[in-house]
């Protein structure tokens, strides 16, 4: 699945980024003091500036970079420094629940020194409280933490992990359930991960 602008992994990155700012302390969702989830919030939360300021200068909004089959590179700029992301929505949708917004995986490359790469998920839904999120590649497991309607690998080196892995693989299925109990397993395509992961690097190189 090709994802183009104005599709829905650009609307809920911002939607992160409103999430990230809102929220209290890492530590309080299970994040392990001293891997700085903190860089991913604070960093997150520019896009709320600039996507406010869109709306005056159109410059601001996130900027569709390419397609790589079923993965699509998008950057935002603003003073503060670039953040460029790669998005993908599943090829398949099972579950119990009745109805949902639109699911999507997210890879981001963060400004710092050196920059950082992060991994998220959004549902559709607002995940239960204290659940995890259950991602699987060609044999690997792995697990994520839950806040509000998005899901975030737990330190740098899970992020590493799960990046290298999806990068090896050829499909991914994550599982998640919401606060009326329901469950979501879906399964996304890493057809033109590796090669949508180096356009972002190189977009946002520095």
């Amino acid at each position: 699945m090709t994802l183009h602008r104005g599709s829905a992994p650009q609307d809920a990155f911002v939607a992160v980024a409103l999430q990230l700012w809102c929220a209290p302390d890492w530590t309080g969702f299970g994040a392990i003091t001293g891997t700085m989830r903190h860089p991913l919030r604070l960093a997150l939360a520019w896009i709320v500036v600039a996507t406010v300021q869109a709306q005056t200068a159109a410059a601001q909004a996130p900027k569709f970079i390419s397609n790589h089959r079923d993965w699509t590179v998008y950057e935002v700029a603003d003073p503060k420094g670039k953040i460029c992301y790669i998005a993908s929505e599943p090829r398949n949708q099972e579950g119990n629940y009745s109805r949902r917004g639109n699911p999507a995986v997210l890879v981001a490359r963060l400004p710092g020194n050196p920059p950082s790469e992060q991994v998220s998920v959004q549902p559709g839904y607002t995940y239960r409280s204290g659940s995890t999120v259950q991602m699987k590649i060609e044999g690997h497991d792995f697990q994520l933490f839950t806040q509000g309607e998005h899901a975030w690998a737990r330190t740098d080196t899970d992020d590493q992990e799960l990046i290298e892995a999806m990068r090896r693989g050829a499909t991914m299925t994550v599982r998640g359930t919401s606060t009326r109990d329901t469950f979501s397993l879906d399964t996304y395509s890493l057809n033109g991960f590796s090669a949508a992961f180096e356009a972002m690097r190189g977009a946002c190189a520095g």
